[in-house]
Formats: structure tokens, C-alpha cells, sequence
């Protein structure tokens, strides 16, 4: 084969190409994911303000994220950005960003969940693992509460979150023992609301 210049060329089968393709962008993605750690890691060693980092790196473990799953660093940068942003601040305000993250969304398959085919993954982690925890709710709670966040997507333009309203479910909802047409963010308050939420998170906070 030759180019467009009549040099001759060695071209690939197509499959064969695309493999090369990919293995180069794995390649690419752990070199990204190595430089972001190695930049964090300078950050904390040379930071000015060690309780805000410190703080930073409760959440990012507070908020497990396999980058595994996610394949972008700069998704995993910018969680770690509303992780400093907030690292001081309210947790409820930090509940809030992280479930329009667009890293947790990929981590947690809810960008995916829509109107009639709700996805429970992160209605079942957030109560269990980030806010309450085991003994705190029933299966008919995460059932309910992963309608609520139906709807939640990432713009592929922006990396960004956006919110498709033909894909949420707007019917009334059973959660908690309250009723109502709750949204995602509804039902974040009604779990911040519960006292097993402040003694998860304060447990978690003296234990680190």
C-alpha cells in the first residue's frame, strides 16, 4: 500500500490496528494515573495547609474510587479537586458533588441508570459504605432510592454531569419511612438527616 505521498506503506488489518491502539492508550491512561499520584503525593509532602490534605485523602478514601473502572485521570483529578474543595466543609454539601461526579458515576454505573431500568449500585453504596451503613435500611430503600437518581449522566463533550429528565423517574417514592416524588438530591437529605449518619461518619473520622 502507499500513502497519500506514494511512499510505501505497511498497513495494518484493521483488528490488528485497533489493538495496537488500545494497548497504546492503556499505556497512555498509567503514565496519566502515575504522574496524578506522584503529583498528589508532592502536594501533600509540600503543602502549606496538611489539614486540608489530609482531609482530601479521608474522603479520596472515604469515597472509594477504582480508577481501574474509571480509565481517566483527569476525571480522578477532579474528584480530587471536590475533595479538597469540600474536604472542610459540609458533608452534606459533599454528598451532593460527589454523586454528580463524574468519576463516581462511571465507578458506580450510574450514569447508566434510567427511567423503568434503575441502576441500585450507588443507591446500595452510598447508605451502606459512605453514609450509614449496614443495619440502617432495607433493600426496599435501596430499590426506591436508585429511581431517584435516575436520569444522571455525563455530558462525553465536557466530562461534566448533566441531568436528562425524560430518563427520571418522577413517580412518588417510599424511602425511609417518608414518602414523596424525590430526587436524587432529596434523598441525600432524608440519609443526612438520620442520626446513623453523623455517628458513621464521626466513627470513621475518629478512627482515621
Amino acid at each position: 500500500d502507499r500513502d497519500v505521498t506514494g511512499v510505501q506503506t505497511c498497513a495494518l488489518p484493521i483488528s490488528d490496528a485497533q489493538k495496537v491502539r488500545r494497548q497504546e492508550m492503556r499505556r497512555e491512561q498509567r503514565d496519566e494515573m502515575s504522574a496524578l499520584r506522584s503529583w498528589w503525593l508532592t502536594r501533600m509532602q509540600e503543602t502549606q495547609a496538611p489539614l486540608l490534605e489530609k482531609m482530601t485523602l479521608f474522603w479520596h478514601g472515604h469515597f472509594a474510587t477504582s480508577a481501574q473502572k474509571v480509565k481517566g485521570a483527569y476525571a480522578m483529578w477532579r474528584q480530587n479537586e471536590t475533595f479538597r474543595h469540600n474536604a472542610l466543609g459540609n458533608f452534606r454539601t459533599l454528598l451532593k458533588a460527589i454523586s454528580r461526579d463524574p468519576a463516581m458515576m462511571v465507578y458506580l454505573d450510574l450514569q447508566a441508570s434510567r427511567k423503568g431500568h434503575p441502576n441500585e449500585n450507588w443507591a446500595r453504596e452510598v447508605m451502606e459504605l459512605f453514609t450509614l451503613g449496614i443495619g440502617h435500611y432495607t433493600e426496599e430503600d435501596v430499590r426506591e432510592s436508585a429511581r431517584a437518581f435516575t436520569g444522571y449522566r455525563i455530558d462525553p463533550r465536557r466530562a461534566e454531569f448533566f441531568y436528562a429528565r425524560a430518563q427520571h423517574d418522577d413517580s412518588a417514592k417510599t424511602f425511609l419511612g417518608h414518602s414523596g416524588n424525590f430526587s436524587g438530591d432529596d434523598i441525600l437529605d432524608l440519609i443526612v438527616g438520620q442520626p446513623a449518619c453523623a455517628q458513621f461518619i464521626g466513627r470513621k473520622l475518629w478512627r482515621f
